[in-house]
């Protein structure tokens, strides 16, 4: 008796294991963005809660015999760093289209946010950002609903979530301003785009990377 494939790890939303699933993600993965994608829209579960210590039976040390300075509570602070700022962005490399036409809902932050959102309606075109080859048209990873990935050379790949179809496959090639995607609300609270850009496998700030108006 044959026991019953497991799902593909970190991929809980995708449909039954097929011949072709795990191709798509070796070639997604091969493009070296699909790993470092996960966190871009996917919550993380809060952590437990820390277990309580005893109340210390000890008495009270004298004031007077071990009175010590306070610690300096600043340099141990859990305040996340503020985002490093990016470095300016080559004209060569400014050559992205936007990929939707809408308002930008969220921004980029490096932490919370990996790329940015565009607002829409149901049914908006999303183009390709520049020319490339489709290596991912699929349920995408937890929280990214239909999802394209787009390799557009050894360094740049960009990423379009949250479709309502797709109208591109993986191994298609793609031309700049095409469109490749309906936009949609797919794992969303609402109709949106949400892209990124990767660069050398990190996530950047996609608009100074956009063809100036």
């Amino acid at each position: 008796m044959h026991s019953k494939p497991q799902a593909e790890p970190g991929f809980p939303n995708l449909p039954a294991p097929r011949s072709l699933i795990p191709r798509r993600i070796a070639l997604a993965l091969a493009s070296g963005a699909l790993g470092v994608l996960l966190i871009g829209c996917a919550t993380k579960p809060a952590p437990a809660p820390a277990p309580r210590k005893p109340a210390s039976t000890k008495p009270a040390p004298s004031a007077r015999n071990d009175a010590r300075p306070a610690p300096d509570r600043r340099a141990r602070s859990s305040e996340p760093a503020p985002a490093t700022p990016s470095a300016p962005v080559a004209k060569a490399e400014r050559n992205f289209l936007r990929p939707s036409s809408g308002t930008v809902i969220k921004r980029f932050d490096g932490r919370n946010s990996k790329g940015v959102d565009f607002a829409g309606s149901e049914g908006d075109p999303v183009v390709a950002a520049r020319d490339g080859k489709v290596v991912y048209s699929a349920v995408g990873p937890r929280g990214y609903g239909q999802l394209v990935m787009i390799k557009h050379d050894a360094v740049f790949v960009t990423a379009y979530a949250h479709n309502s179809k797709l109208l591109v496959k993986e191994g298609q090639s793609v031309k700049r301003g095409q469109v490749i995607a309906h936009m949609g609300r797919t794992e969303a609270d609402r109709v949106k785009l949400h892209f990124e850009l990767r660069r050398n496998g990190n996530a950047v700030d996609p608009v100074p990377y956009f063809v100036s108006d």
